[in-house]
């Protein structure tokens, strides 16, 4: 039992490291659209909104899906008035 035991405990350290790697390799990621201009992203989020007439707020529908993407979108989407 004990070396079984001492076998997946060396596939958990494995594991662990791989997934260190990973989260690594994510980091470095560029990610194009947060790079634009927020008066681009702004006018972007604009055209998300329905075009007929009001809509009951839904976290699954913009403006407010828009505020839960990342950290970025979030300030932008809170600081485009035309949203609310």
């Amino acid at each position: 039992i004990r070396l079984q035991i001492s076998r997946h405990e060396k596939s958990i350290e494995a594991l662990e490291e791989k997934a260190n790697e990973l989260e690594e390799n994510l980091a470095l990621v560029v990610y194009p659209v947060l790079t634009l201009p927020p008066e681009i992203t702004s006018k972007i989020f604009l055209q998300c909104l329905p075009t007929h007439g009001r809509v009951e707020p839904s976290p699954s529908r913009a403006p407010l899906l828009l505020t839960q993407v990342c950290h970025h979108w979030r300030q932008v989407a809170h600081s485009t008035c035309g949203l609310w």
